[in-house]
């Protein structure tokens, strides 16, 4: 008797570890179906992101220089360049004359473009000039930066007098 439960034991843990290695199988092959499924479903879209293996600083450099063509002389100067010389407020659209290093004058409105970093003219108020400028960062991702122009006032000494008579 000792020997028939033994052999029926033995009969049973055979076929549960049969079993189990099934199940084990069974479950093998749903994963790896599901994983050349999912390889097969999948196509990369390079558009619209950056390209690792390249410096987003070489990028930039060459996007300028195939823009440097179009620009205005407003554009191709920086920011830090120019200076606010004048403000008219009185009139439909505020106007402002901005005058650059070499002394030549510019008169912008709001929406002008400035400066090299693509800036625009967004505000004209009685004692400066807000520019927004847009930065490329590390990352490739372009940001918005703040920028103004302050109202430069001549010293009243020296003014009306030539550069001789200094």
């Amino acid at each position: 008797m000792n020997a028939t439960r033994a052999a029926q034991r033995w009969t049973g843990w055979v076929c549960t570890g049969l079993f189990l290695s099934l199940l084990q199988m069974q479950e093998a092959a749903i994963v790896q179906a599901q994983e050349s499924n999912a390889e097969e479903g999948y196509h990369y879209q390079a558009s619209g992101k950056r390209d690792p293996f390249f410096s987003p600083l070489h990028r930039v450099t060459e996007t300028a220089t195939a823009v440097d063509e179009a620009k205005t002389p407003l554009q191709r100067l920086d920011l830090g360049q120019f200076k606010l010389v004048g403000v008219i407020l009185d009139t439909r659209e505020p106007k402002a004359l901005i005058e650059d290093n070499s002394g030549l004058g510019y008169i912008v409105t709001r929406g002008t473009f400035i400066g090299s970093k693509g800036g625009v003219v967004r505000a004209i108020e009685p004692q400066r000039v807000v520019v927004e400028e847009y930065e490329v960062d590390f990352y490739g991702k372009r940001q918005v930066r703040e920028r103004e122009l302050n109202l430069t006032v001549a010293d009243a000494s020296t003014e009306g007098e030539t550069n001789s008579a200094r």
